[in-house]
């Protein structure tokens, strides 16, 4: 595991020391890096002889602190070969330093008052910013001086009044290599997911990381509705490269034959697909109760797998999937695509920055009164109960909402009125948390009225979210009664989800949706259907807690 050194100090306007804690915690979830955090500024001095491979640096000021030693031992450093990743302010810092200020490759000038602006990727073919998208962020605008766009590799920039403003950009010095994140100002900024992942490509980058492999080759195993979704979004994420596509209805693969006529292979039976060397991924595209066998068969393969959710009937077949990825040493992921719808995403951020205080109580669901169609999933046998299928995505954004472990549940089923089709009317789980909060979930098809999707209490506010498209927000933060109706933007983030895949498998970048997040999902129905056979509460499954 790699050593990082993170320097931090100056004025309380810049977050600087809570800033090291977000990388810190972000780094362990990396798995890659050990970052050391200091605000002693005679480290710099004794770097040539410690074993970091890295240094972060995000100060504000110390004008003539960078004592010659201080600045000699940290520019012998990079020379020699450590790498340098600076954070806003750092081109604000030591600047009686010259020579500091030629390595960093900037100095600040002034900012604009902060606000919201567009960062541009420059280039997407760069280890910083490989599959990175455009984004909008609200912060200071650094504008810098000192500034020589030939000595500097440019990879993203803002525009301010026709003039291009570098964001990112990267240099040699020496033999080390040197990053530059202008970004930064605040600790919302610090936890912007984009910023988050040009942070930790930098120290990635800067310690000797390289692109060492370029695409994924990807089959999709069940051409149905979902297997051709994948399929385009496979084809539209950079570093996924869709290569065979299989299913048992021969139709369907010539349709595939169609659709995509430059494949390497059209199959019929999954043994033969998996048999291709060149093919490395599978997406898993199959009813829920063949998740299971299908998953199995891809692994014991030796190929990564990507399964649709919800990830298995129950927690022995999630098990059994996990613990063959695990022998074998592949990745296993669950789909899980909608952690990144818009609306939820938006009450993630409301809940974040504080605005309806702790959470203690969630009501979610999903409610009609209509008959639930003639499909497999109407197939209690196929798709395991009433609320398997849309309720893996209500249960996991849940899960993610609350960061405690789960204490009791309650399940309530009903079977009453469409009795053409084998899965239950109505679902109910009832979920209590180690940190006291509660939430209950419904999904049924004899609601005649309903909920809202999302109620959401508060200590100092609620949020309500509908069907439409529009969260209500009451905030009492600032003492008085804030009423507020949002309307949320209807694209979603899906293609997040394809990209973190192509992330994790060239750039060893974490999981997002890991196996066992998944797997906790399906304990909670496991538990809540066993608790309404034995009609009383009962605690997690093991393993699901």
């Amino acid at each position: 595991m790699k050593k990082v050194l993170y320097v931090y100090g100056g004025p309380e306007f810049h977050p600087t020391e809570d800033g090291g804690k977000i990388l810190k915690n972000l780094l362990e979830e990396d798995g890659r890096f050990k970052l050391e955090m200091t605000n002693n500024l005679d480290v710099f001095r004794d770097l040539p002889s410690k074993d970091y491979s890295a240094v972060v640096v995000y100060t504000t000021g110390f004008y003539n602190d960078l004592t010659p030693e201080r600045e000699r031992g940290l520019l012998e450093f990079i020379q020699n070969g450590g790498g340098f990743v600076g954070i806003h302010s750092a081109t604000d810092s030591f600047r009686g330093s010259r020579a500091y200020i030629d390595m960093i490759g900037g100095e600040f000038l002034t900012h604009p008052p902060q606000h919201e602006f567009k960062v541009f990727i420059a280039d997407r073919n760069h280890y910083l910013t490989i599959r990175m998208p455009d984004f909008n962020i609200y912060d200071e605008m650094y504008h810098l001086q000192s500034y020589d766009p030939d000595k500097v590799k440019l990879l993203a920039y803002t525009i301010w009044q026709g003039k291009k403003m570098p964001m990112v950009y990267t240099r040699e010095y020496g033999k080390g290599r040197v990053v530059y994140l202008a970004n930064g100002h605040s600790l919302q900024v610090l936890k912007h997911p984009e910023f988050q992942k040009l942070l930790l490509r930098s120290i990635a980058w800067v310690t000797g990381e390289e692109l060492t492999k370029e695409v994924v080759n990807c089959g999709i195993l069940g051409y149905g509705g979902m297997g051709k979704f994948h399929a385009g979004k496979i084809t539209q994420t950079q570093g996924l490269n869709l290569i065979a596509i299989c299913d048992t209805d021969p139709e369907k693969v010539e349709l595939a034959r169609e659709e995509y006529p430059k494949l390497m292979g059209y199959f019929t039976r999954a043994e033969d697909m998996l048999d291709m060397p060149e093919l490395e991924l599978v997406f898993v595209v199959v009813p829920h109760n063949a998740h299971k066998d299908a998953v199995i068969k891809c692994l014991e393969a030796g190929k990564h797998v990507v399964v649709e959710k919800p990830m298995a009937i129950n927690v022995e077949e999630a098990n059994a999937m996990i613990s063959k990825a695990r022998e074998k040493g592949v990745m296993l992921s669950v789909f899980h695509n909608r952690r990144w719808d818009s609306d939820y995403l938006m009450i993630k951020d409301i809940i974040s920055r504080g605005l309806i205080g702790d959470i203690f109580h969630i009501e979610a669901g999903l409610e009609n009164y209509r008959h639930p169609g003639f499909t497999w999933r109407s197939d209690r046998e196929i798709c395991g109960s009433v609320i398997h299928d849309w309720g893996a995505h209500f249960i996991d954004w849940i899960l993610n909402l609350v960061p405690a472990k789960i204490t009791q549940i309650m399940g309530d089923f009903q079977k009453r009125v469409w009795h053409s089709v084998t899965i239950e009317d109505y679902g109910e789980i009832s979920i209590r948390f180690e940190n006291g909060v509660t939430a209950d979930f419904i999904l049924s098809h004899i609601s005649a009225s309903q909920r809202p999707k999302w109620r959401i209490l508060g200590t100092k506010g609620s949020i309500e979210a509908n069907w439409n498209n529009e969260i209500r927000l009451i905030s009492y933060t600032s003492g008085i009664k804030q009423d507020t109706l949002m309307k949320v933007d209807t694209e979603n983030r899906w293609n997040e989800y394809y990209r973190n895949i192509a992330d994790h498998l060239l750039m060893k970048e974490a999981l997002i949706v890991k196996p066992e997040q998944a797997r906790r999902v399906i304990g909670v129905i496991e538990a809540g259907l066993k608790s309404f056979q034995l009609g009383t509460s009962i605690l997690p499954i093991e393993g699901c807690e």
